[in-house]
């Protein structure tokens, strides 16, 4: 996508992310895995804007799928807390 650093369709990917960041230790130092590109795109942004979708993943509403698979937006914000709070980042956040 133009304009756009990086994609993620993934609730598990994330879920990752926050816990990544939640967990920061100054000796960090990012892996290959997608939650790892994230969070260190994140590191090397001051202002960061998340967009999330709002359509619901059939996928996600089965009962055999993990407990801790939470929605996006919930986890979004969860994203966004520990960026304000924790990195001291600008975030905004808008749902499409």
């Amino acid at each position: 996508m133009d304009g756009i650093d990086l994609v993620t369709e993934g609730i598990l990917t994330l879920n990752k992310v926050w816990k990544l960041l939640t967990n920061l230790s100054p000796d960090y130092y990012p892996d290959k895995g997608p939650a790892d590109q994230i969070v260190k795109l994140i590191l090397e942004s001051d202002h960061i804007d998340i967009i999330v979708g709002t359509k619901i993943n059939e996928a996600h509403q089965d009962p055999n799928v993990p407990v801790d698979l939470e929605i996006r937006r919930t986890i979004a914000n969860r994203i966004a807390d520990v960026l304000e709070n924790k990195l001291l980042k600008h975030i905004t956040v808008k749902y499409i």
